[in-house]
């Protein structure tokens, strides 16, 4: 219920801002694309917090789940380590239906893998979980959102 109630409170935060004094000015169409910027910001880290949730409820204590976060850089959404195969999974998640290069800029960058590889092992997948089809994409496995959250129950 935490998501639902920060998006909420985000939407009605989002249109008191149009009625601010300081916002008038700014076009119509402007202000629409704002809202809609700031509101697809707040769904991709429902979206995200969901996920991780979900995952981290489903997974047995072999597993560990959890953000990983690098120093300026950036951060892999998920990591799902397995400490009796020493080996972890990288993924990013994303409130989109499209396939986008930028979207696993992390998950290919060497030298963050590296880093991970020296605390959690080797790494065993790349994900990008999404609102698209399910796909692989040079050899990142792109998966649909509700499909995986459907397959945690099972």
């Amino acid at each position: 219920s935490q998501p639902g109630m920060r998006y909420s409170i985000a939407k009605a935060l989002v249109y008191s801002l149009k009625e601010d004094t300081y916002f008038q000015p700014v076009s119509e169409l402007d202000k629409e694309y704002i809202i809609a910027k700031i509101l697809d910001d707040v769904k991709g880290r429902m979206l995200e917090d969901i996920v991780l949730l979900e995952t981290f409820k489903a997974s047995p204590r072999s597993k560990e789940v959890f953000k990983f976060k690098f120093d300026v850089r950036g951060e892999y959404d998920m990591v799902i380590y397995d400490k009796n195969t020493n080996t972890c999974r990288l993924y990013e998640v994303k409130h989109s239906d499209k396939i986008v290069k930028q979207q696993t800029k992390f998950l290919c960058m060497d030298e963050l893998n590296e880093i991970v590889e020296k605390r959690f092992g080797k790494i065993a997948g790349k994900y990008v979980i999404y609102r698209g089809k399910t796909q692989d994409v040079d050899g990142i496995q792109y998966l649909n959102v509700e499909e995986y959250l459907k397959s945690l129950a099972s």
